[in-house]
């Protein structure tokens, strides 16, 4: 490596000066160090912000924070302790015709007893699952409801369409389906305008 000049501008007295574009090229690489950190500065608490955002947004979805002005979440009903399934006594509130599926079974020897039954009942908006006939315990009186621990509430519907059926639990019946059986002593549907819509109880077989 060959010797430096002494007239050489860079050095003085043996120590190298810093020249203008170097000290130029330090500035630069200063500036840049600094605007990287502004920009992850900038985008860290935009990223916190998001988050936030979010998590605003998922509490309020879940009911976990209710904002000013918006209506708070109805509390959760819970399911009642029912002490004696096969007759509970307790009241129940009927659901909308609509949402009440009924299998409509003929237990007596009178034809098509069961399709006018189920006509009736889809012109009062329930819906009928199926038509058919079959054998009851209860043929000699005006029939029975049926239904499942889902179907208390659907039952209670049915019962006031035929207020002299009992109602029958079906331990095993997993769905809210409600069977209506047609006895002997059936005649019609109650009077549309006379059936009660509000809560009741069961009325249950003996």
């Amino acid at each position: 490596m060959g010797q430096r000049r002494k007239d050489d501008p860079n050095e003085w007295h043996g120590q190298h000066i810093v020249s203008e574009a170097e000290l130029s090229f330090s500035s630069d690489a200063a500036a840049k160090r600094r605007r990287r950190l502004r920009q992850n500065w900038v985008f860290g608490v935009l990223a916190v912000l998001v988050l936030a955002v979010f998590a605003l947004a998922y509490a309020v979805f879940t009911g976990v924070v209710t904002l000013p002005g918006q209506a708070a979440p109805a509390p959760r009903s819970e399911q009642p302790q029912i002490e004696n399934p096969s007759c509970p006594d307790l009241e129940f509130t009927p659901p909308p015709a609509a949402e009440v599926s009924v299998r409509v079974i003929n237990a007596t020897t009178r034809g098509g007893l069961a399709s006018r039954t189920s006509q009736d009942l889809v012109e009062r908006g329930f819906d009928i699952h199926a038509t058919t006939s079959g054998s009851s315990d209860y043929a000699e009186q005006t029939g029975a409801v049926i239904a499942g621990p889902k179907g208390y509430a659907a039952a209670l519907a049915i019962q006031r369409q035929v207020p002299d059926a009992v109602f029958v639990f079906d331990e095993n019946r997993t769905d809210a389906i409600v069977d209506l059986e047609l006895g002997a002593e059936f005649e019609s549907l109650a009077r549309e305008r006379k059936v009660a819509t509000g809560p009741g109880t069961l009325r249950c077989a003996q």
